[in-house]
């Protein structure tokens, strides 16, 4: 574990939040999406050992109804709890070979856990990082974890950042661009800027307390950027329902939003990510 584990948040928040728009989910593969039950049908029908590798160590054992999103401090309410540590996040992995036949296997696994882990657990990191991670300022990372933000209420100041890379080689001319949106309560620290946006520096390459600062500016802003995200998919009179699994012995809840107009799942983290083929 190293210090890329503390922004790995930042670089999902670009790559993707909420429905996958490439793909069909587990949630779409199958009957047509006409009411909210049909998302769990086709979810349950889908679940199988051919698209999920190591279906073997899990237990669906519920599907419910949870509430409407009717009020202001409901909606606030999920939309804090979907930038916290709370939330069930999935960790895949997935690979396509062909056996000596050629016919095509295609595996994917897929475990349950949680973001920022690092913030209660240091084992395994160096020995730098346990110094800026100390218990103290991880209760006081976790403190602003779960502190909830009202951003209908605050200035905020949005980001978009967008640098193009290209490179002549030997096997011809390459071309990367780097791109991020993100949201802050205050203008963007020059070491965020460094770590974030222009890769050129590392969380170590500070000082205890310059890096403490970067991890909680960059708490911050992670959390404004998934809220924003949310704000922009998740509307006033969607439907919050949760599903109940186990895996490998232990019980998680992993709460998902359906939308008012088209039924469909518009926000969760983890079964989204399964993506069968057609």
């Amino acid at each position: 574990m190293n210090s890329k584990i503390i922004i790995l948040l930042t670089f999902l928040l670009v790559q993707s939040i909420g429905l996958e728009a490439q793909s069909v989910s587990i949630y779409e593969l199958g009957s047509p999406i006409t009411d909210y039950e049909d998302n769990f049908k086709n979810l349950l029908c889908n679940w199988t050992k051919e698209n999920i590798t190591n279906i073997e160590d899990y237990e669906l054992s519920d599907i419910y109804f949870v509430e409407t999103l009717s009020s202001r401090d409901r909606y606030n309410h999920y939309r804090n709890f979907f930038s916290s540590d709370k939330p069930v996040n999935p960790s895949t992995k997935g690979s396509t070979s062909m056996d000596s036949k050629g016919t095509k296997i295609k595996e994917f696994y897929i475990e349950p856990g949680y973001a920022y882990t690092e913030l209660y657990d240091t084992r395994g990191m160096t020995d730098s990082m346990r110094k800026i991670l100390s218990d103290d300022f991880q209760m006081q990372a976790r403190d602003l974890l779960s502190r909830e933000f009202d951003m209908d209420t605050l200035q905020l100041f949005n980001y978009q950042y967008h640098k193009e890379y290209s490179d002549t080689t030997s096997s011809g001319y390459s071309k990367q661009v780097s791109s991020h949106t993100v949201t802050s309560l205050e203008p963007l620290s020059q070491n965020y800027i460094d770590i974030v946006l222009e890769g050129n520096k590392k969380v170590t390459d500070l000082t205890i307390n310059d890096a403490r600062e970067f991890i909680l500016e960059n708490l911050i802003i992670e959390r404004l950027t998934r809220q924003v995200a949310f704000a922009n998919t998740v509307k006033q009179g969607d439907r919050v329902y949760a599903i109940e699994l186990t895996y490998l012995g232990n019980p998680y809840t992993n709460y998902i939003v359906c939308s008012s107009e088209s039924k469909k799942v518009v926000w969760d983290y983890f079964f989204i990510r399964i993506m069968p083929e057609q």
